[in-house]
């Protein structure tokens, strides 16, 4: 499993700000503290509402991401996301807040984990590496944000 992980970080390294910072070492040194999760076409990532603990990279299928609207029951998808998108990064920074959204997988999907209790060992016991993850994770947030207020900008 590590190695499957470390072969897709560090073949879409570019593509991943999380991960961009990290040379081939420090990647060995943070593979302990990932997991990998597995979801079938269909199932629920996470809901709307439900404590976030996690960040997670789409290693492999796509996933949608869904807002529930003001009538019960209803959602509008919001983002179609494939290979290489982040999906919960705000519960790293935002731990007192719920999930914003609900995600499924709308294939066969894996991602990259990286938990709260996780990040925190990992700074911990290689602060640096902690750092860098944390600053692709700010921009991360920040490239978000950015996106979010374009689309904003263009409604009015």
């Amino acid at each position: 499993m590590d190695e499957k992980i470390k072969k897709f970080i560090l073949g879409h390294k570019d593509q991943l700000i999380l991960f961009q910072l990290l040379n081939s070492e420090e990647v060995d040194m943070a593979l302990p503290f990932f997991d990998l999760l597995q979801f079938k076409k269909g199932e629920t990532v996470f809901n709307e509402g439900d404590k976030g603990d996690y960040v997670g990279v789409i290693m492999q299928g796509h996933l949608e991401v869904k807002k529930q609207t003001d009538f019960k029951g209803r959602q509008v998808i919001i983002a179609a996301l494939k290979e290489g998108s982040f999906v919960g990064e705000m519960s790293l920074v935002n731990e007192k807040e719920p999930r914003s959204a609900t995600v499924s997988a709308s294939e066969d999907s894996e991602l990259i984990a990286l938990t709260r209790a996780s990040m925190n060992s990992l700074i911990e016991q290689h602060p640096s590496i902690g750092a860098k993850i944390l600053q692709g994770l700010n921009q991360v947030l920040a490239i978000r944000l950015r996106k979010a207020v374009e689309r904003l900008a263009s409604i009015f």
